[in-house]
C-alpha cells in the first residue's frame, strides 16, 4: 500500500501527530538521528498495515503503540552495539520528603489539588500541551521511566530488563515523575484553566 491509497484524513493525521512521535522516541532514545529513524519507520509500518487498523483505539493511539515497539527495537539495538546511555541515579529526595508529614501524610500546602472531571481534562488540547511541556521539562531518567510505564505500558520488571536498573529504584522513579508532573501540570494547567 502506499500513501495515495491513504484517506486524505488519515494522512493529515499523521503529520499533525508527527512532532509529538518524534519528541516521544527522542526521549527514549537520545538521539535526534535515530530518533527520525524511529519515527520514518513506525509511519512507513502505519501506511503500510493502515488497513489493518481496527479501531478498537483512537488512530494516534494505533501509530504510537507501532513506534512504542520501533523504539524497543531500537534500544535493543544500542545495547547490542554497545551504545547504551546508562541512566544516571538522580537524587532529590530533600525535595520530595518537604512534601510530606513524618506520618507520611502530605503536608497541607503540598496537598494535591482538584483536577475536576479527568475524563474533560483528558480532552482538553490545554493539558495535553502542557503535559508534553511538563514531560519534556523531567530530567531524562525521571521521563524515560515514566513514558516506558505509563505511556508505553511496559511492566516494572520489563522497564529495568530494558533499562538495567532495580525494581525498588523504578518505584522510587515512578513516584518522583508522578510528583513532578502533578506539580507542574498544577502550575501550567489548573492555573491557566481556571484563569
Amino acid at each position: 500500500m502506499d500513501s495515495t491509497s491513504l484517506s486524505d484524513d488519515r494522512m493529515q493525521r499523521l503529520t499533525a501527530v508527527r512532532p509529538r512521535l518524534l519528541s516521544f522516541a527522542r526521549l527514549h532514545l537520545r538521539d535526534h538521528a535515530l530518533a527520525e529513524d524511529a519515527v520514518q519507520e513506525a509511519l512507513m509500518a502505519a501506511i503500510e498495515k493502515d488497513a489493518s487498523f481496527a479501531g478498537r483505539s483512537g488512530y494516534e493511539t494505533w501509530v504510537f503503540g507501532i513506534l512504542k515497539y520501533k523504539i524497543l527495537d531500537a534500544l535493543r539495538a544500542q545495547k547490542r552495539q554497545g551504545k547504551w546511555q546508562p541512566l544516571e541515579d538522580e537524587t532529590d529526595d530533600d525535595a520530595i520528603d518537604r512534601q510530606f508529614q513524618q506520618n507520611g501524610r502530605w503536608r497541607v500546602e503540598a496537598r494535591p489539588a482538584r483536577w475536576g472531571d479527568p475524563e474533560a481534562a483528558f480532552e482538553n488540547e490545554l493539558f495535553w500541551r502542557v503535559f508534553d511541556a511538563c514531560m519534556i521539562a523531567l530530567p531524562d531518567t525521571i521521563a524515560r521511566v515514566f513514558s516506558l510505564r505509563e505511556l508505553m505500558g511496559l511492566s516494572t520488571a520489563e522497564i529495568c530488563r530494558e533499562i538495567g536498573i532495580k525494581e525498588n529504584n523504578c518505584w522510587v522513579i515512578l513516584h518522583r515523575a508522578r510528583l513532578r508532573l502533578r506539580a507542574c501540570i498544577e502550575q501550567g494547567w489548573l492555573k491557566e484553566a481556571s484563569t
